[in-house]
């Protein structure tokens, strides 16, 4: 039986870098729409010189999505299902910066997929080399083992 990692790696090689592309793609010309209403703006300063403001607007969101989340434990947490598309939302606020993020410093899609690739599999490989990462009943390989292996 194929890993899971593995299938999804292998479908996400064709839909999901297409989708990936388009969000760059989006994400460029909502750049350049807002360099081109606003030339005195943010959007003319240098794309690195950008990057600092970007991070900063990631960490935002995320606490806004943390907010939503209910991380507070002294507080009765949210209804997560009523307020699925304000976490949704959120969630896309910090892919929208993170993409620019990206593009700001020459990255495309292929360069990003290509490193999340890259460093999934080092931490699956860091996972898989820890013993203390295995579940009971399955192998380093994410098999199930047999009784004697256990």
């Amino acid at each position: 039986m194929a890993d899971t990692a593995d299938t999804v790696e292998q479908a996400g090689e064709s839909g999901a870098g297409d989708l990936l592309r388009d969000i760059f793609a989006r994400q460029a010309s909502l750049g350049r729409y807002y360099h081109a209403s606003r030339p005195d703006g943010f959007y003319s300063l240098p794309p690195l010189a950008q990057c600092t403001m970007w991070t900063r607007a990631i960490i935002h969101e995320c606490c806004e999505l943390d907010n939503e989340l209910g991380w507070k434990p002294w507080k009765n947490g949210p209804d997560l299902e009523a307020n699925r598309t304000a976490r949704l939302m959120e969630t896309a606020d910090i892919l929208h910066f993170l993409v620019q993020l990206a593009l700001d410093q020459g990255f495309s899609a292929d360069d990003l997929y290509a490193a999340y690739v890259q460093k999934n599999a080092e931490n699956r490989r860091r996972q898989q080399s820890d013993p203390r990462y295995h579940p009971a009943g399955h192998s380093s390989d994410g098999g199930a083992t047999s009784a004697a292996e256990t």
